[in-house]
C-alpha cells in the first residue's frame, strides 16, 4: 500500500511534457495580439542636456533633474527619432525607456516609464535556480504549475470575463482547473492529492457564497479607478462585483492549495509513521498540526494584504479620518473583506480536508484488510 502511494506521488512525465505544452502555447495565444500604439517602446541615444527644476508637488517644493533626450524608437516598422523632456526618472543613453505621443496631436512624446524587463528576468533566473536547488524536480514541477496557472488567467478567465460571462462562473472553473493541474504536479494522483482537491473546491463554494453575501450586505459595486477604465476600454459589459466576488475566489485558492495540501500529507503521514492511528484519533493528531498552520498562514495573510495596501493606509492615517468612515471607504473594505473571506475559507478548509484524509484512509484500510485475509485463506487451502 506504502510503496504504490509512494510511487504516484511522482507525476508521468508525459503528463507533465502536456502541461507544459498547454502553457506554452496558452500563453503564447494570450499575449499573440499585437500591442497598442498608445505607449512605444526606445533607446535613449543621447542626453542632450540636463538641469534641474523645481516642483510644486502637494504644496511642496521639489527639486527634480529635467532631461532633454534623443531617444530612438520603432512605429510601423520604422525607425525614427525623437526628442523627449524627461522629468520623471534620470537616465543614461542605451536605458531602454517607454514613451507616449501627446493627446493633442502635435508629435510631442513623453516618457512614462523606464523598462525594468532585464533586471525582471534576472530576478525570475534566480528564483528559478533557487527552487530547483531548494527542491529539486518536485519544485521543477511546481513551477510548469506556476506557468499552467498564468496560461489559465490570460488564456480563458481574463477573455471570457472581457466577453461579458458572469465572472464568479469563470473564477471558479478556472480556479478548479488551475487546482487539478497543480496538485497533480506537486503529489501525483493519489489519495493525497484527492483528499487536498475536495477540501479545495467544497472551501472554494464556501469562499464564494460568503463572499457574495458579503458584498451584498456591505453594498459594495466593485467600482474603483481600474474599473472605470476598464469600463471604458471594452464594449462588453462586466458585472463588477461578480468580478470582485472572482477576484476575492482566486485569491483564495493560492492559500488553500498550500495548507489543503500539507494538511493532507500530514494525515497520510502519521498513518505511515503509526498504522494504528484511525477515525477521530487520526483526525485529532493532524489537527494539532493543523493548528499551527493556521496561526502562522492566517498572521501571513493578512500582513501581505496590509504589505499591499500600505501606501494607501499612510495616506488615509495622515489625513485622520474617523475610523469608522476608514474602514468604510470602498478600497479599504474591499481590501478587509478579501483577507477575512480568504482565511475564512483557510480556517474552512483545514479541519474539512483532514476530515476527507482520515475518511480516506479508514477505507483503503478496511479494503487493504479484506484482501489480505483474503489471501491468507487461499494460502491456507493450498
Amino acid at each position: 500500500m506504502h510503496n504504490h502511494d509512494h510511487i504516484s506521488e511522482k507525476p508521468n512525465k508525459y503528463i507533465v511534457i502536456v502541461i507544459l505544452a498547454l502553457s506554452l502555447m496558452g500563453l503564447i495565444y494570450a499575449f499573440s495580439k499585437p500591442a497598442g500604439k498608445d505607449v512605444v517602446d526606445g533607446i535613449v541615444k543621447e542626453v542632450l542636456s540636463e538641469k534641474e527644476i523645481i516642483l510644486e508637488i502637494g504644496g511642496n517644493n521639489k527639486i527634480v533633474k529635467e532631461q532633454e533626450l534623443l531617444v530612438e524608437i520603432t512605429v510601423e516598422k520604422e525607425k525614427k527619432e525623437i526628442r523627449v523632456v524627461n522629468d520623471f526618472i534620470p537616465v543614461v543613453a542605451g536605458d531602454k525607456i517607454f514613451v507616449s505621443e501627446s493627446l493633442f496631436g502635435d508629435n510631442e512624446f513623453s516618457i512614462v516609464d523606464i523598462s525594468r524587463t532585464k533586471e525582471l528576468i534576472l530576478l525570475s533566473i534566480f528564483f528559478v535556480v533557487l527552487v530547483f536547488l531548494t527542491s529539486g524536480w518536485k519544485g521543477f514541477y511546481s513551477l510548469i504549475g506556476l506557468l499552467f496557472s498564468f496560461a489559465v488567467i490570460f488564456a480563458y478567465i481574463v477573455p471570457q470575463i472581457l466577453k461579458g460571462v458572469e465572472p464568479v462562473s469563470v473564477g471558479l472553473v478556472g480556479a478548479a482547473t488551475i487546482l487539478i493541474s497543480t496538485l497533480y504536479l506537486s503529489y501525483g494522483l493519489n489519495r493525497k492529492s484527492i483528499a487536498a482537491f475536495l477540501g479545495i473546491i467544497f472551501s472554494l463554494f464556501f469562499v464564494g457564497i460568503l463572499a457574495n453575501f458579503v458584498v451584498d450586505a456591505t453594498q459594495l459595486n466593485g467600482l474603483s479607478e481600474v474599473s472605470m477604465y476598464l469600463d471604458m476600454e471594452t464594449s462588453s459589459s462586466i458585472n463588477f462585483v461578480g468580478l470582485l466576488i472572482a477576484g476575492i475566489i482566486i485569491a483564495a485558492v493560492g492559500v488553500l492549495d498550500d495548507v489543503a495540501a500539507i494538511q493532507s500529507s500530514v494525515v497520510f503521514n502519521l498513518v505511515s509513521v503509526d498504522h494504528r492511528l484511525r477515525g477521530f484519533k487520526l483526525f485529532r493528531k493532524a489537527m494539532q498540526v493543523g493548528r499551527d498552520h493556521i496561526s502562522a498562514v492566517v498572521n501571513t495573510l493578512i500582513l501581505a494584504y496590509t504589505g499591499a495596501a500600505l501606501p494607501l493606509i499612510i495616506l488615509l492615517y495622515l489625513r485622520r479620518m474617523p475610523m469608522n468612515y476608514f474602514v468604510s471607504l470602498g478600497t479599504v473594505a474591499e481590501e478587509i473583506i478579501r483577507a477575512l473571506i480568504s482565511s475564512s475559507g483557510l480556517l474552512l478548509a483545514v479541519p474539512l480536508t483532514t476530515i476527507i484524509a482520515t475518511i480516506m484512509v479508514g477505507k483503503n484500510h478496511q479494503l487493504v484488510m479484506g484482501v489480505s485475509k483474503l489471501s491468507e485463506g487461499v494460502e491456507h487451502k493450498l
